[in-house]
């Protein structure tokens, strides 16, 4: 029997040309007297990238900062001679609460999370960079308020009327420390601390040390009272002057008592258990991406130098004749147009690559989850690469304004100097950093490390 049935698929009857009549509520076409050309502007600022974890004491901060730049940046030239920042301007960061931003609430901060730690840092970097190294400093209460109840309730019985950090310290993850040895109650403790930032204003002073108790040893953080310690004239540098970084010794043996000692071996689980004694992002947040805020800290603050470097250029290039070619301003040059297009450009990618790590943190402190190790690995080298970035738009911008832009009464020399600096630091030198993530991307032995970029000080001897 022959099958009738067809099997073809049905044809589609396609329009023969488009419509005699548009559908109802579109233009028929442009309007009598349409002249072509771009399209219209945007009549008010673009928002910045909004973050769902800023906090109204965060943004209050931001806008208080905001308010100091132009002070800030007229005494950082006599802050770089001091080798800190004017006890005007400690004070003044003191009143809109910088040095509260990572505290506990339960001591009278604002345990701020890591988005609105890069929009305060960022502004400050605006201004000066020692502004924010100074914050740097503040936000190390982070950590040390995970340690036991006996220290943080020593360490915060200074803190209400305190001006400045309440907390500095020095060589904490350093290759040379202070030594401890044990007695009876505590601990002997003897040695030097360098890069100590913000000791002058700071109410206590940590420290590192190797210690010693009959056969065993290890490492550890100790909490020890200004008072007991000696400053050293030593930090005279190129770049971070004023950032308060002189080394710390004693003159003769002290006593720490036992419950001002932390031992880095049971630092991952006192920073992991944050959240079971204090509220706020700062401490839900675990201990990888914990330490990695640090360096979020660091590289918004050269983000922000470049864009106050960015708004000096902006401002001085339709003004500033230029040596060579014969234009009547930088801002008429070709060439200055390019570079200009392209150290924004650095900037936006610095920027968004900090934004968006600080997000990330902000995101895994919300679930109570941390970065694996290959992830933060990998983030510290993300992070170092912006800030290269950042130095490299301030570079260019440099170069733009030539000669002029080298006196020492520049915030663009200093800029230039300042992120130099920053980026030596031993967290953030991107080959090291980079060669840590690499090991693990392509299949080799990953080296000890704690995080950040910072060797596990725990396991060494």
């Amino acid at each position: 029997m022959t099958n009738t049935t067809d099997t073809t698929a049905p044809t589609t009857q396609l329009p023969s040309g488009p419509p005699s009549v548009p559908p109802t509520g579109l233009p028929s076409g442009p309007p009598a007297g349409f002249a072509p050309g771009p399209p219209p502007e945007r009549a008010t600022p673009l928002e910045p990238q909004a973050g769902r974890h800023l906090t109204e004491n965060g943004k209050r901060i931001t806008e208080g900062v905001k308010a100091l730049h132009s002070r800030i940046r007229e005494l950082a030239p006599e802050a770089e001679k001091q080798g800190k920042l004017s006890q005007e301007i400690i004070q003044a960061l003191t009143d809109i609460g910088l040095y509260r931003a990572t505290a506990p609430i339960e001591y009278g901060g604002y345990a701020l999370g890591a988005r609105d730690i890069a929009e305060i840092s960022t502004e400050l970097g605006k201004a000066d960079a020692a502004a924010s190294w100074t914050f740097l400093v503040a936000t190390s209460l982070r950590m040390v308020s995970t340690f036991p109840q006996p220290l943080v309730d020593d360490l915060y019985s200074r803190f209400d009327g305190h001006v400045g950090p309440l907390a500095a310290g020095g060589s904490t993850f350093a290759a040379i420390t202070g030594k401890a040895a044990r007695v009876e109650g505590g601990w002997t403790v003897e040695g030097k601390w360098t890069y100590a930032s913000g000791n002058h204003d700071a109410a206590w002073l940590f420290g590192g040390a190797a210690w010693s108790d009959g056969e065993r040893s290890g490492h550890a953080i100790i909490l020890m009272d200004p008072a007991e310690l000696e400053r050293l004239d030593d930090w005279h540098v190129s770049g971070m002057a004023a950032s308060d970084s002189n080394s710390i010794v004693t003159t003769k043996p002290i006593f720490v008592p036992d419950h001002h000692f932390v031992d880095m071996a049971a630092l991952p689980f006192y920073m992991d258990h944050g959240a079971d004694r204090f509220t706020g992002l700062a401490y839900e947040t675990k201990v990888r991406a914990s330490s990695t805020t640090a360096s979020i800290v660091l590289i918004s603050a050269i983000v922000g130098m470049a864009e106050g470097a960015f708004e000096l250029f902006q401002d001085l290039a339709p003004k500033r004749k230029p040596f060579s070619p014969p234009y009547d301003s930088i801002a008429e040059m070709a060439s200055s147009q390019v570079a200009a297009a392209k150290a924004r450009a650095l900037i936006n990618l610095a920027k968004s690559t900090v934004l968006w790590h600080a997000d990330e943190i902000d995101h895994l402190a919300t679930l109570r989850e941390d970065y694996t190790a290959g992830e933060e690995a990998q983030l510290t080298v993300d992070l170092a690469m912006a800030g290269q970035f950042a130095k490299d738009a301030i570079d260019i911008i440099l170069r733009l304004v030539g000669s002029s832009a080298m006196a020492l009464s520049s915030p663009l020399q200093r800029f230039s100097r300042d992120a130099a600096v920053i980026l030596s630091h031993g967290a953030l030198r991107l080959e090291s950093v980079a060669e840590v993530s690499g090991r693990r991307l392509l299949g080799q032995p990953p080296f000890d490390m704690f995080a950040a970029g910072l060797q596990n000080k725990a396991t060494q001897k």
